[in-house]
């Protein structure tokens, strides 16, 4: 909430500056591009139409009323979990844990704006595509009870693909800043699921089957950006 109210106080401010400003170097033409910072919380989570959260997103202009709009996340993190023995005698030490997580997305979207190229309000449509990618992998702590058949790793992963539907306005604070908010449709979106595997220390691995689901024509959320032109 704290953060919101942050950005609404920057946007107010900015706004009141805008009255005195010259328009007459607002437009846009082929080859312009811009930086896309998108307010997570009011927008899609992850790669979407509105565009990466926790990534980089870019625009470049086509022409004066097209648009090519990008996204990228990439993320891999690990954590370790050590394994303290609770007995003061054991003789044959336990194993530490770990996991790690990557994933992987790109979006991109085509946009068309409905007004000239001079005007600080241009609303927008386009469509667009993303994929997410995920893998991870659990080595849980292994004892020093060797009697016990324990687990010594999990590993699955995930793909998602969708294509979406895009509608929006942008407004030009200066010739290089703008803010835009837009609607998205989610037109088509597949998920589906690796197979979960788990291996034991003694005995033969085991393998879950997981599925997947397809959506068809979801609304989706509003999203807030900021666009830096350079």
């Amino acid at each position: 909430m704290k953060k919101f109210l942050a950005v609404l106080v920057a946007v107010v401010m900015l706004v009141g500056f805008v009255s005195a400003q010259n328009t007459q170097n607002l437009g846009t033409k082929a080859g312009d591009k811009s930086l896309n910072f998108v307010f997570n919380g009011l927008g899609n989570f992850g790669i979407g139409p509105t565009g990466p959260g926790n990534g980089l997103g870019v625009s470049y202009f086509l022409g004066s009323n097209s648009a090519l709009r990008v996204g990228l996340q990439l993320k891999r993190s690990s954590a370790t979990d050590p394994y303290n023995d609770p007995s003061a005698n054991a003789t044959i030490p336990g194993t530490d844990g770990s996991s790690s997580i990557f994933t992987l997305g790109l979006g991109g979207d085509y946009l068309i704006y409905m007004a000239g190229a001079t005007a600080r309000v241009r609303p927008y449509i386009g469509a667009g595509g993303n994929v997410i990618m995920v893998s991870s992998t659990i080595n849980p702590k292994v004892t020093n009870d060797k009697a016990n058949d324990e687990i010594t790793e999990l590993s699955t992963g995930s793909f998602d693909f969708g294509l979406t539907g895009i509608a929006g306005a942008e407004f030009y604070l200066y010739p290089e800043i703008s803010l835009s908010a837009e609607y998205n449709l989610g037109l088509f979106n597949m998920s589906s699921n690796s197979d979960r595997t788990t291996k034991f220390e003694k005995s033969k691995d085991f393998v879950e089957k997981r599925g997947g689901n397809t959506t068809l024509f979801d609304f989706g959320t509003t999203a807030l950006q900021i666009h830096i032109y350079f």
